[in-house]
């Protein structure tokens, strides 16, 4: 729908509850001259704190910049759902006068401190922002540095709200003694009960897509189907446009609330959207597909109630099954050959594998022979070596023998050489 401010039909929940949808495109509202008021009598900036403090106390870890940054993001759109304030201050006066001595506070502490140290440390960091040595105009100041611009007055004006929504709590929980509230007692923190962000984008396949980015409901108005209202009214395309499918990443603890609406976890339907995956972290993608007929094609003139065109559908879904089964069939039956060359080709790998083993174990008895076969080669020539070395050994020995006792070899030579000589004695006596 365009517009960057859509008001839609009141809507009434359980409990009696009454609230207005509104979808706000706050990036155009805030890029608009003369823009209309979200809320009479309340700034658009407050309501765009307020809808920030309300996402980020529901999902602590988001963190307000970022949830800023995705409110305040171009193409981004923003479900609220406001209570009527003579509503809220009749709720607070019942309250006051059925629960005296209890109140409960529209603000939390936590986002109030939150707030305060992150205006502080903004102030710190942008001291100087405003300083510029260049003269620019104010259009091209908005378009070059708008999303700067954008964070630095949402926090400049934050200090100033949440003292505002503490002072009006204040004076609720005094003028609540008495019973009577006075309707400026009441803010722009206690009139919104819901928000939710989405953003249509087209994939790389062609495809339009509507993500979910943030859902946050307050505590207080919950299990009265405000939520459940949310996403049917993202289901209704006359509303937030044609899309081919509606994605969300989920929190484990939010899966049974999107399953009861249709939104399925299936990993491998949901892969199509594998890219919308970047930015998620701690979370399931889920998603939901819209019928062939839509709300939005009922409400063309031209619509018709034939089923030619689903037929069409039809037709064309089993012609591509049937193709799809075909190639399976071609790639299975291609797998298989391509299997039985592969075992063949192993078989004939084997037997070589096996020749060659045989062949290797045949050198190594080979090898074992020889070496053995010069082993005992080696022994014998060392046998015959040491079998010489002792025959020079005894003759050196003899030699030397000889050597040390020549007067002995002399003395045996000379006896040997005297002369025999007969004696009388020797005569006679023999």
């Amino acid at each position: 729908m365009d517009g960057c401010v859509v008001r839609l039909h009141d809507v009434c929940f359980n409990g009696g509850l009454s609230a207005h949808p509104i979808i706000i495109n706050f990036y155009r509202l805030f890029q608009t001259r003369d823009a209309p008021a979200i809320l009479p009598m309340i700034r658009n900036e407050d309501v765009l704190r307020a809808v920030v403090a309300l996402l980020d106390t529901s999902l602590p870890d988001v963190g307000p910049r970022d949830v800023h940054e995705t409110v305040h993001y171009p193409g981004m759109r923003t479900i609220i759902l406001s209570r009527d304030h003579v509503d809220v201050l009749e709720d607070y006066r019942g309250r006051a006068s059925g629960n005296k001595g209890t109140h409960l506070s529209p603000v939390s502490s936590k986002t109030t401190d939150r707030a305060e140290s992150k205006h502080k440390l903004l102030t710190e960091l942008y001291s100087d922002s405003e300083e510029s040595s260049e003269e620019t105009s104010e259009e091209t100041l908005e378009e070059e540095t708008s999303d700067r611009w954008s964070w630095e007055r949402f926090c400049e004006g934050l200090q100033e709200f949440v003292d505002g929504a503490r002072e009006r709590k204040e004076r609720r929980a005094v003028q609540g003694k008495d019973g009577k509230i006075s309707p400026s007692a009441v803010g722009v923190e206690s009139l919104i009960v819901a928000a939710a962000c989405y953003e249509v984008k087209i994939l790389s396949t062609g495809e339009t897509v509507l993500q979910l980015s943030l859902l946050a409901v307050r505590k207080r108005y919950r299990h009265l189907g405000i939520g459940s209202y949310i996403i049917e009214l993202l289901k209704t395309q006359s509303v937030v446009g044609r899309y081919d499918a509606l994605v969300a990443h989920v929190d484990m603890g939010a899966i049974g609330f999107f399953k009861r609406h249709e939104l399925t976890d299936d990993l491998l339907l949901n892969d199509k959207f594998k890219e919308l995956n970047d930015d998620w972290t701690n979370s399931i993608l889920m998603s939901y597909l819209p019928p062939f007929t839509t709300d939005l094609e009922m409400r063309n003139p031209l619509f018709s109630l034939s089923l030619q065109d689903l037929e069409m559908e039809m037709n064309m879904a089993r012609s591509q099954a049937l193709c799809a089964y075909q190639q399976q069939v071609v790639c299975v039956t291609r797998l298989l050959k391509e299997v039985k060359t592969l075992r063949e080709q192993l078989g004939v790998q084997h037997e070589e594998v096996e020749r060659l083993n045989c062949k290797v174990e045949h050198e190594k008895r080979k090898r074992q022979d020889i070496e053995s076969r010069f082993l005992m080669y080696r022994l014998k020539s060392a046998q015959k070596l040491l079998d010489s070395n002792d025959s020079d050994s005894d003759d050196h020995k003899q030699t030397e023998q000889e050597d040390s006792n020549p007067g002995t070899q002399e003395q045996e030579g000379a006896q040997s050489e005297e002369p025999f000589l007969q004696t009388p004695e020797g005569a006679g006596g023999s």
